[in-house]
This record gives C-alpha cells, structure tokens and sequence, in this order.
C-alpha cells in the first residue's frame, strides 16, 4: 500500500494541472504568504491535484521558504513541479501591462480598452485602414512590455501582436481555407458572440442563420443593426458605443450591416469572436428552428414558426 500511495504521489509531481483552459492561467502570490495559503489557492483554482502533495513536494526540494510574491502566468500544462520551478525562482511578469479583451467586443471597445492601457493612441483602431481586421484581432490576455507605454504606445505592435495569436490560435480550424471563407465563418461566429451566450445555443443559431441563407430569407439580427449605426463614425475615426445605438429607428436603414432591409450576411465581422464562437459556426446544428430570441433572463428561445415567435415575445419579453 505505502509502495502504491508513493507512485500515485510522484505522478501527481508530474502530472499536468486538472485545469481544462486553452489559455495561461494569472495567479498571484502576496508577498508574506505561506506555502500552505499558496497551495490552498492552486486548488480552489484547479492548478494542481493535490495540496498535500504540492506541499510535500516543496518541503523535499528545499523551495518552500524560495517563493517570490508577484503576478504569474500558469501554463495550461503546467505540473507540480513547474509550478514549484516556477514560484522560486520568481518567474513572474509584474512589470508587464496585461489586458484582456473580451470575447464578442468590436475594434472601437478593443481600442478603448487599449488605449487606457497606454499601449495605443486613441482611434488607433478606428478609421478605413484598420476596420477590415475586424474579427481578426484575437480576443484574450494580452501583456505587454512596460516600456510600449513608456515609448507613447505603438499600433502596429499591437495588432501584430494580436493578428499572429489569432492565426495561432485558428490555424487548425481554418486547414485549407481561403481569405473568403475565413472572413463568413468569422462574420457568423462574430453575431454568435453578440447574440447568444451558451455553446449549444451557438450552433443552434447558426443552423437557423445557414437556413435563412438558404431561403433567402433576411437575418433580422439586431446586433448587425446596432453595428450599422456605428459603422460610419468608425470609419471617420470616431468611437461609438454599439450598445446604446437605436436599432428600432435604423430597422430600415440603408447599411450594408443592416440584415433587416437586405438580404445576406452583413458586409464583414462585427466583433472579435472567440473560440466556441468560431467552432459553433463551422459547426450549425440543423433543427426545425426558423427563429429565436433572447429572454430577459438571459436565455435563448426557439421557435419554429412565426406565430411561435410573436407568442414568444410576449411571453418572454413584451410582459
């Protein structure tokens, strides 16, 4: 028994973190924290199996009293081992300038968020040049070196930055597609992410979007509407706030975003879709659904008809 306990434990030294995420985790240790407080963190944040045995292992590598306070970035594949490796030896990135960007947030949010950040210029990410990497510019974590804000920010750092994560990250989806169906899969992904919020939710309103297509039926996507509204000021390099457009007095609006006077996708991507976004449109889930909308709570309810769809709206929204 002592022999089983002794190898399960050294696999636990070894073996990669439970936590599922594609992405590197942030863990920050305060300074004076013990190496049981620290333990007790990686747990509670799925980054190790065991406390017991992260404990045990500091304590026999001599690192317990080595641990540097600061901010660090957790690989996904990172072991007990790493984790020891990397606390006492410091391994943090404190002095970087970290932000995230949400998934489903469009160029002029991204561009707002960096620009608070110091990393760029305000409407650095506005105006003709740049409108067409809309949906290109990957949605995550990003750090940045200190002395980017020093040197007043620099744009082209920035979306290279953010460009090559996004070719990282979609290479393999994307195996053999052209620029064109690229750009589609990134037009529908970017409405999933403005107008849906579960996964299974994603794929069962692309089906209905690649219905509609079919059908030539309009889309009759509010978000597009909204983003239509915002467009032209975008273009002159003005920041506008998609979320507080009026959709109901542009329903009809002459835009090439507005899928209720036309028929098709919207002219190119309205936001930064993430990855479930892009894998539920590569992937629609056909159903017998034609409509959908999204409840005051939250939820996403489907319907087959337009009769269904009107009884819907007074149920779930109109009351």
């Amino acid at each position: 028994m002592v022999a089983v306990i002794f190898v399960v434990a050294i696999a636990l030294i070894y073996w990669p973190g439970p936590h599922d995420a594609e992405e590197a985790v942030e863990f920050n240790i305060p300074k004076g924290q013990s190496l049981g407080s620290t333990a007790r963190l990686l747990a509670e944040e799925d980054l190790i199996h065991s406390r017991l045995v992260f404990v045990a292992y500091a304590l026999l590598a001599g690192q317990e009293k080595k641990f540097k306070a600061g901010d660090y970035l957790i690989p996904p594949s990172a072991s007990t081992r790493d984790l020891v490796f990397i606390f006492s030896r410091g391994l943090s990135q404190s002095d970087d300038i970290v932000v995230t960007i949400p998934e489903g947030t469009n160029l002029a949010d991204a561009g707002a968020i960096l620009e608070r950040a110091g990393v760029i210029k305000e409407g650095d990410l506005l105006g003709p040049s740049i409108l067409d990497k809309e949906g290109f510019l990957f949605p995550d974590t990003y750090r940045f070196k200190k002395e980017l804000k020093e040197r007043g920010g620099d744009v082209a750092e920035v979306v290279r930055t953010m460009e090559n994560n996004f070719n990282l990250k979609t290479q393999e989806l994307f195996v053999g597609f052209g620029r064109d169906k690229i750009e589609r899969t990134l037009i529908v992904a970017s409405i999933l992410e403005k107008e849906v919020r579960k996964e299974e939710d994603m794929r069962l309103v692309a089906g209905i979007i690649e219905k509609r297509l079919s059908v030539g039926m309009a889309l009759q996507l509010d978000a597009t509407v909204a983003y239509g509204v915002c467009y032209p000021k975008f273009l002159l390099g003005q920041y506008c706030n998609v979320s507080l457009a009026n959709i109901v007095d542009n329903l009809r609006a002459n835009s090439v975003y507005n899928t209720y006077s036309r028929t098709g996708l919207p002219a190119g991507p309205i936001s930064s879709p993430g990855l479930q976004a892009i894998k539920a449109a590569l992937n629609p889930q056909s159903s017998d659904f034609l409509f959908y909308l999204n409840a005051r709570d939250g939820t996403t309810v489907f319907s087959r008809t337009g009769v269904e769809h009107e009884e819907a709206r007074r149920k779930y929204i109109l009351q």
